[in-house]
This record gives structure tokens, C-alpha cells and sequence, in this order.
């Protein structure tokens, strides 16, 4: 081997091989007192990219989660204020009865009325009127949409509006409880003319009339569009059916299935009247039932996507983690390793640069 002193190549590659050793070391040094094992972009540009989208999926899912748990707060509240109309409801339905007692003085009965009168103002405000953080409880205006999540898919909550009348109108003395239909056509063959009576609650009567050419669907026209707080339509058997629009309560009319008037509404008898006497209050008592059974529903909906939301987080947090995080114990390892490196490196360097020494042991010779 030529012995030369400008050139010392085994100095120049322990340089290179130490200032390689010297760069790991650092990136160790880095990845550990930091905890991520993508310290630059550069260290793994497609990971940073993943990682990146990963993670903001895991915050607007964080987000839904809060949504749902904002949505049950308000459906919680809501399911109180049910409960409490259910209540004023049950009280108000016992006054109805109580005031309905022959053996009660007037004096009695005013008692009634003033207590009756007064819940019904409560159900009104408490229930009826509730709000939530200034949104209608009962989303009279329009259904709530909750975003469930990251996807930004939503759930719509169930409308009860239709689930709690206003009894604002209601009275203790006719205990604001009953609809009447009064078919009095006179003839009773097909096609003859005549009126129909339509009474609701304790609203003055609408008479409707009606003509021998009537059909079914005319007839189901003229009730629907004449104001007296009765919707008609035609059952599945062909009967007509009158539901009183404050209460709730249905009343089948018999008719034939063929699209055409029968004499009276009633086929031959000479007049058809029907009437329901179930209390207001013991209907809306129903009614409450049904809102809180949906009311239920959507908890039960609800909490389920906040399980699945969180599975979802958790999943998408392991995922950055995998790709972001060091693991301890392989870089402990690889710092180990670098670090032996460097302090070789360092010594080969003393060497290497001792090597040219040899030129001048001869040059004094």
C-alpha cells in the first residue's frame, strides 16, 4: 500500500461514517425526548399526509360526540316537561270528574274551575311553550337534525308538536271534551241531497251542504275546507272518518266504498249521529304517552351513535398513533446502537488521522 500525505481516505470515510453514525444518533435523541417518531415531514412524508387526515377526522368526530351529548341533554329536558304536562294533564282529568258531582255546590265548583283554569295555563306555558337554549322543545318549527358523525350524517329528532294540543281554548263547565257529527240528511237513498252538521268541542256548528251528485271525495272536500276543526278522510274499508282536529278523537261514519254518498252517511237509517265523550285531558294523556314513547326512542338511538362515535374516535386516535408515536423500547435500542457508533466512529477517526504518521518515520530516516 502507497504511503502518501495529502490524502488520508481511511480518515475521510470514518469522517463519513461518523457524521452518519452522528446523524442517527441526533434523530434518536429527537424521537425519543419528543415521543413521535415523525419528528421532520421528511422523516416519512406519506405518513405525515395520513397522520394529518386521521387526525382531523378524529376531532370532528370528537365534535358529533359533543353534538349527541348535547342532543340528550335536550331530549332529557324534554322528556321532564312531558312529564310534567302528563301530570298537570292527570290532575286536570280528575277535576273534570270531581266538578261532574251532583252533590257539588257552586261554590264547589268554582274551586274546580279556578284550579283548572290555572293548570291549564301552566301546560300551556311549561309544556306546550317550552324551550330549550331558545329552541321550541317541541320543534313545532321544524325538526332538530343532529350531526352523529364525522361523516357529518345527521339524525333528525322526532316532531311532537302534534303531540301536545293547546288547551288554552279548554273548559271545565263542557269539559272542553267532546266532538259531535251529525249526519241529517233527509232521505236515505243513494244520491239524495240534504246538509251535514259538524260540531266540534264547544265551537258553534258548521253546516255543510251537500248535493245529490256529490262523491265521497267531494264530500271529504267540503268537511275538510269548512272551517269547523274537523279533518275528514276515507278509511281503507271505504268508511268515512271525522277526527276533531284539537282532541285528536276519530269518529267512523259508515258509507259505501264505491266513491259515492249513501243517503244519510249512515246507508238507510233516517239520521246518524255520533258522538265521543272521552275527556280532553285523558286523550292528551294518551297523547303525552305516545311524544314520551318517541321521545324514548330517540335516547335510545342516540346513545347508541355516541358508543359508535367513540369506538370510532378511539380507532382513528391508534391509527395517528401508529404511524406518529416511537416506540420506546425499539428506538432505546437504536439510540444504544448509534451511539456505540459514534464513540467507534470518533476513536477510528483518531486512528485514521494517526496513520500518516508512518510518512515521517521515513522522511527521518
Amino acid at each position: 500500500m502507497s504511503v502518501v500525505i495529502n490524502t488520508n481516505t481511511s480518515a475521510t470515510i470514518a469522517a463519513n461514517n461518523l457524521d452518519a453514525s452522528s446523524r442517527m444518533l441526533q434523530k434518536s435523541l429527537n424521537r425519543l425526548s419528543s415521543g413521535t417518531k415523525i419528528v421532520n415531514a421528511a422523516d416519512d412524508a406519506g405518513g405525515v399526509a395520513v397522520a394529518a387526515r386521521l387526525s382531523a377526522a378524529s376531532v370532528r368526530t370528537q365534535g358529533a360526540i359533543g353534538n349527541i351529548s348535547s342532543a340528550l341533554s335536550f331530549l332529557q329536558q324534554q322528556d321532564s316537561a312531558l312529564k310534567t304536562g302528563s301530570k298537570i294533564m292527570q290532575r286536570m282529568n280528575e277535576l273534570q270528574i270531581l266538578y261532574r258531582d251532583t252533590t257539588k255546590s257552586s261554590d264547589d265548583k268554582g274551586q274546580y274551575t279556578t284550579e283548572f283554569d290555572k293548570l291549564k295555563a301552566q301546560y300551556v306555558s311549561a309544556v306546550r311553550n317550552s324551550t330549550y337554549n331558545g329552541i321550541d322543545m317541541l320543534k313545532a318549527a321544524g325538526a332538530i337534525s343532529v350531526t352523529i358523525n364525522e361523516g357529518l350524517a345527521t339524525y333528525s329528532l322526532s316532531d311532537l308538536s302534534s303531540n301536545v294540543n293547546d288547551s288554552s281554548a279548554w273548559a271545565i263547565t263542557d269539559g272542553g271534551n267532546y266532538a259531535s257529527v251529525t249526519g241529517n240528511k233527509a232521505a236515505t237513498t243513494l244520491g239524495a241531497a240534504g246538509n251535514l252538521v259538524l260540531v266540534s268541542g264547544s265551537r258553534s256548528p258548521v253546516t255543510i251542504a251537500l248535493a245529490a251528485t256529490d262523491t265521497m271525495s267531494g264530500v271529504i272536500t267540503k268537511i275538510n275546507n269548512a272551517g269547523a276543526q274537523i279533518t275528514a278522510s276515507l278509511t281503507a274499508d271505504g268508511y268515512l272518518k271525522l277526527t276533531g282536529n284539537n282532541q285528536g278523537e276519530s269518529i267512523i261514519i259508515h258509507a259505501d266504498s264505491n266513491d259515492t254518498v249513501v243517503g244519510n252517511l249512515g246507508h238507510s237509517e233516517a239520521t246518524t249521529t255520533a258522538t265521543g265523550q272521552t275527556d280532553r285531558s285523558l286523550v292528551e294523556i294518551q297523547s303525552l304517552a305516545t311524544a314520551r314513547s318517541k321521545n324514548g326512542a330517540d335516547q335510545s338511538v342516540l346513545q347508541y351513535y355516541s358508543e359508535l362515535a367513540t369506538a370510532t374516535k378511539t380507532n382513528f386516535e391508534s391509527a395517528v398513533s401508529r404511524i406518529m408515536d416511537v416506540d420506546v423500547a425499539q428506538e432505546s435500542t437504536q439510540l444504544a446502537r448509534w451511539n456505540t457508533l459514534v464513540q467507534a466512529g470518533t476513536a477510528m477517526m483518531a486512528q485514521a488521522n494517526g496513520s500518516t504518521l508512518s510518512a515521517l518515520s521515513l522522511l527521518k530516516g
